[in-house]
């Protein structure tokens, strides 16, 4: 289930103290720099490049231009900077090597006012071209959030997004590659395990004991697909695979794990 984090902005109010007639020459006038500016929203996508998984972050201000964006390969998770540009449901997304977006807004929402916009849109499509390659591309937005780049897990940790999401990665890859002490290490106990008979595991062989049913087929399958990178935060926890596993500040707290449906007959 997608989940869209809304900006919230604190007012205060100054009361002016009075003015003498010996203190009656006005003070030179704020200039715009020191007027704080808004946070843009950041719009967080996820989808393909032609058969290649995607992430793709724009950053946008409130007069809906773009302040600065930026996309990576699921295989890498290397961020490769873009300029853009909107010019109304479309929008130019290029980057230093040569290669360029060219996308417009899309929603599954059919009374959705027009023309598109970041906010009432639910996804990009169009293409991604370089030289004679083209590839279709197709986008879907994941959340939306005003947070500053090093401010991502801000909620949840101390420790730089780098340092956090590869201590994430960790936990993929012991997970996928049935390394069970590497696992544990990587969890922050106790474990909650959601699932048909859902349980709480306390210790390293406990976890051991129940792997397969903490791990079904369907859960391996979904967590290769999982992205550890800019991932969505909620209740000071981040997420990975559309909440299948949660993560505090030292490793994994939750698992949703589920058993694959039976074939159909």
């Amino acid at each position: 289930m997608k989940r869209i984090t809304t900006r919230l902005l604190a007012l205060s109010l100054l009361t002016l103290p009075a003015v003498t007639a010996e203190a009656a020459t006005p003070a030179p006038a704020a200039s715009a720099a020191q007027t704080p500016q808004p946070m843009p929203d950041n719009y967080r996508f996820s989808g393909t490049l032609g058969p290649y998984p995607i992430g793709v972050t724009v950053s946008v201000r409130a007069d809906q231009t773009v302040a600065n964006a930026h996309y990576f390969y699921v295989k890498n998770l290397v961020d490769i900077p873009l300029s853009g540009q909107v010019s109304g449901e479309q929008i130019t997304l290029s980057e230093p090597g040569g290669g360029r977006f060219t996308l417009h807004f899309e929603t599954n929402d059919k009374k959705a006012p027009t023309p598109l916009t970041f906010q009432t849109s639910t996804g990009l499509a169009g293409t991604w071209a370089d030289g004679t390659k083209t590839y279709p591309v197709t986008l879907t937005l994941e959340a939306a959030d005003n947070l500053a780049p090093n401010t991502l897990y801000a909620d949840v940790t101390n420790a730089s997004p780098t340092v956090y999401e590869a201590m994430v990665q960790r936990f993929l890859h012991s997970v996928l590659t049935g390394n069970k002490a590497d696992t544990a290490k990587l969890i922050s106990w106790p474990l909650r395990v959601n699932a048909e008979h859902s349980s709480t595991l306390k210790s390293p062989a406990a976890l051991s004991a129940s792997w397969s049913r903490v791990f079904t087929p369907c859960v391996l399958a979904t967590l290769r697909h999982a992205i550890p990178h800019e991932m969505f935060v909620h209740n000071s926890q981040a997420m990975i695979a559309n909440g299948t596993v949660w993560f505090d500040a030292h490793g994994a707290t939750a698992i949703n794990s589920s058993a694959c449906p039976a074939p159909a007959k």
